[in-house]
């Protein structure tokens, strides 16, 4: 048992030292054994996890909500860095001060002489600063090399886009990502009509299909993953209000039942 009294705290130096106190006693041999137990990957996951709960929250525009997941949010980064540090890699304080000085160091246009008009010149100061100050460049046989391969697929695609452009290589305008996108569909469904054949082959198209999909949503700014998280919670959404439904009237959840079902979602989307 660890005797300890949490206390409100008025100023943010004290709040962020309060937390990180207390994910410290979690983890201690006196602590709880799960949070011992978790590793960084473990907690990574639950980042990822948190962090569309804070979108939910933001779409929802619930600011209480927003508050407690970005807690949340706060509370795994922390806890990996606790982790971290157990481990005598680095020291939050070393994690802090670093980001801070990469960000002076990155926006010379606000520190320092350079200028910047718009966002797009900023955006080339910055990497600028990556490769030729930092040294952050590819692989001479990678181009590529810089883009995380742990990556969520979506994201990974649009990274992988998103270094094509750099060079040039990317569509004038939306009109040729739409051409794109429907000569990927008009291959995949070729490839569907002899998918007992070539499996194979189908998957592959999906594949070109859905990166087309992913550059639509680079170009138009959008983050692919997000968008697909709003529309599944869209679909839990309206399902769940079918099935409510569908109890109300009798109606079961089946095969039998599906042109009934069907009106009924059509019901649910006329209302929202």
């Amino acid at each position: 048992m660890i005797t300890y009294t949490y206390q409100e705290t008025d100023n943010l130096a004290d709040a962020v030292q309060q937390l990180y106190h207390i994910l410290s006693m979690l983890r201690s041999p006196e602590g709880c054994p799960w949070d011992r137990e978790q590793t960084n990957r473990d907690v990574s996951r639950a980042l990822l996890d948190e962090t569309f709960e804070y979108i939910d929250a933001l779409q929802e525009q619930d600011m209480d909500a927003c508050s407690e997941e970005i807690g949340d949010v706060l509370l795994n980064a922390f806890m990996i860095t606790r982790i971290h540090e157990e481990s005598r890699e680095f020291t939050p304080v070393m994690a802090i001060n670093a980001v801070c000085k990469k960000l002076v160091r990155r926006h010379p246009h606000v520190f320092s002489s350079a200028q910047a008009a718009d966002s797009a010149e900023v955006l080339d100061l910055w990497n600028t600063i990556k490769e030729q100050v930092e040294g952050k460049t590819a692989d001479a046989d990678d181009f590529f090399s810089r883009v995380p391969k742990s990556l969520p697929k979506l994201e990974e695609a649009s990274e992988i886009q998103k270094k094509m452009r750099k060079v040039g290589f990317d569509w004038p305008d939306t009109a040729g990502v739409m051409d794109k996108i429907r000569e990927e569909l008009e291959e995949l469904t070729e490839a569907v009509d002899h998918i007992d054949a070539d499996r194979d082959h189908v998957e592959q198209e999906l594949g070109d299909l859905l990166f087309s999909v992913v550059n639509l949503a680079r170009y138009l700014k959008i983050n692919p993953s997000v968008a697909l998280h709003r529309s599944n919670q869209k679909v839990r959404r309206r399902f769940n209000a079918v099935a409510h439904l569908a109890k109300e009237r009798g109606i079961e959840l089946t095969h039998d039942q599906v042109d009934q079902l069907n009106d009924i979602w059509e019901e649910v989307k006329s209302e929202e």
